[in-house]
């Protein structure tokens, strides 16, 4: 194999063999320093170029002090310009936030046989297909953290290319976790649709408020009432799976203050009335200080609609209440941490919102929750956010946002890694912002293992087969997902990921179907837009290729193939990303 500098690049690094920097007339440009190369090297296996000044920090220099770790890394940087010269100092990019290598400028010997590899173009023999002996060959730097980063890389090396040697066209990387369902065949798959919620002591005790004494107050529903009880069902999922709100189920709708051990500050009533082959659904929040009603809204159904096994009819009213719950937890609880609570709720709709102005508002929002109550759960919504910012093209630095995200993951793990919520929306940034796939994979694993009824989780776990090539188990985690998901405000979120994995699989009817439900809800989802104007070019619907690319064009004016690869997407290297990729050709989006 020879791997020579192409013209258009600038600099060749090296990383097959000690790592080795050279420009296009061959001279030697690469830094003495053990741990400015190890920058050199950590940068260009990076998705984009970039890692955060904090992460790079932890693995080289875990063991000195914030400011000493600062310092080093400083004197690294200056040390690596140095040795790139006047012509070529600028492809090193550093803010206050993040490092970054201009890989337009770049080529890494690496990457580009890995590119080859995910295409299938790469062909080796016995001698050649163990790349992990000489993969970053000769780095002696004492730090753990860098050392546990160095084994992880040449792990995932020595899976790549063992399929490559041993089953040419493999469905991607690592075994099938062994969690309930996840050890199940993906392809035989048989969730239930009517998933039930947990129940609400079951909630309280799996995410119990922060100060373990309070809870929202659940009215019991008779058992004539089955429509009344649905909704109660589907609300209950909702509180649980969004923020983790805890229920504690009541037949009173105001209780004593002395027999009481939980504060309830809202109580929630459902009521059904029947209204010949219609039903009227009733929910109201009532204070339990005094019973007086806070809030209520009404909503006329058909009985034939609550066939339906995913009653997304309920999913309006459902969506309403939780927002008000959110609002009166803000504005009538005189517990702090109540109120905080409230302003969680309205973040995370927020951020599902998918707005540039929502997005903006939850930050807001969140970056005031941890400056007076920092916890596991908002840093990981706080970087969540992040990612949906970088996904949309919202921020004009996506290297800051990304260094953002990641270091909100990082802290939330480090405030609870044991938390399911937590450990998926951690996995997510991993996976989607940094296409870490075996680190995020044992964090969904983990997840699902605390709490295999976590949508959320399910779905993201399906979004990172689906990046990493894995179409069949991406395809089939996605569908599992989007039914326990129908269940809930956001299943357009969940439609979007099934239209994903299945575009990328070559299930374009299964696309469609689900990219067209998904807009019902979010008309101006970028992502969607895009997948399903592959899909609809694949099958060749030219009539439906005009409107979806004049609203794509609303949204997104300037994008094209080519934005969507500068951008560092990913995924798009695999069998399914270029199959995608294809089919926004084939529309005219090159």
């Amino acid at each position: 194999m020879n791997f020579s500098p192409r013209s258009d690049h600038d600099l060749e690094i090296f990383l097959l063999g000690p790592p080795t920097v050279m420009d296009r007339s061959g001279n030697q440009l690469t830094p003495k320093n053990q741990k400015s190369k190890a920058v050199v090297a950590m940068l260009a296996l990076a998705p984009r170029g970039s890692r955060s000044r904090v992460w790079l920090r932890d693995k080289l220099w875990s063991d000195r002090s914030e400011d000493q770790a600062s310092a080093s890394l400083r004197q690294a940087l200056l040390d690596i310009r140095k040795s790139f010269g006047a012509d070529y100092k600028d492809i090193l990019i550093a803010d206050k936030y993040s490092v970054t290598l201009d890989l337009s400028r770049v080529q890494v010997d690496a990457k580009q046989i890995s590119e080859q590899a995910d295409k299938g173009l790469l062909h080796l023999s016995d001698e050649q297909h163990d790349f992990s002996e000489h993969f970053l060959e000769g780095f002696d730097i004492c730090d753990p953290e860098f050392e546990s980063w160095l084994t992880l890389e040449r792990q995932i090396w020595d899976q790549r290319f063992e399929k490559t040697h041993t089953a040419a066209g493999g469905d991607g990387y690592g075994s099938v976790p062994d969690v309930e369902h996840l050890s199940e065949d993906p392809a035989e798959y048989k969730p239930a649709l009517n998933t039930p919620a947990p129940g609400p002591n079951e909630a309280s005790r799996a995410t119990p408020s922060a100060d373990g004494t309070w809870a929202i107050g659940l009215q019991d529903v008779p058992p004539t009432q089955p429509c009344a009880n649905a909704l109660q069902q589907k609300l209950m999922r909702n509180l649980h799976e969004m923020g983790r709100i805890p229920v504690l189920r009541t037949n009173e709708p105001m209780l004593s203050k002395g027999l009481r051990q939980v504060t309830l500050p809202l109580a929630v009533r459902v009521t059904e009335t029947s209204l010949g082959e219609n039903v009227r659904l009733t929910v109201e929040l009532v204070s339990t200080e005094n019973g007086i009603t806070l809030w209520t809204s009404s909503q006329t159904f058909t009985q034939s609609s609550f066939l339906e096994p995913s009653q997304s009819n309920l999913n309006a009213i459902v969506s309403q209440t939780v927002i008000q719950i959110g609002r009166l937890l803000q504005t009538t609880a005189i517990n702090p941490d109540i109120a905080r609570a409230g302003v969680l709720i309205e973040c995370i709709y927020q951020i599902f919102g998918l707005s540039e102005d929502h997005l903006y508002s939850a930050d807001k929002k969140l970056e005031m929750l941890l400056k007076h109550q920092p916890n596991a759960q908002t840093y990981a919504w706080m970087a969540f956010s992040k990612s949906f910012q970088v996904g949309q093209r919202f921020s004009a630095d996506a290297a800051a946002q990304i260094s953002e995200a990641q270091y909100f993951a990082t802290r939330a793990l480090e405030e609870d890694e044991y938390d399911p919520l937590v450990l998926s929306l951690a996995a997510h940034i991993h996976s989607y912002l940094f296409s870490e796939f075996d680190l995020a994979a044992s964090l969904y694993e983990r997840a699902l293992k605390l709490d295999p009824e976590q949508t959320l989780g399910w779905d993201l776990y399906a979004t990172l087969n689906a990046y990493s090539g894995r179409n069949s188990k991406a395809l089939a985690m996605a569908s599992w997902a989007q039914q326990l998901g129908a269940n809930t405000p956001i299943s357009y979120y969940f439609d979007t990921t099934k239209c994903i994995a299945a575009t990328l699989a070559g299930d374009h009817r299964s696309a469609i179907a689900a990219g067209e439900r998904a807009l019902v809800q979010r008309p101006k989802f970028n992502s969607i837009l895009r997948y399903l104007i592959s899909s609809h070019a694949h099958l060749g619907n030219v009539q439906m290729l005009e409107s979806l690319r004049q609203r794509l064009n609303d949204v997104e004016p300037d994008f094209s193939t080519e934005i969507l690869r500068g951008s560092g997407y990913p995924g798009l290297g695999t069998e399914g990303g270029l199959h995608f990729l294809q089919g926004l050709r084939k529309a005219g989006l090159d």
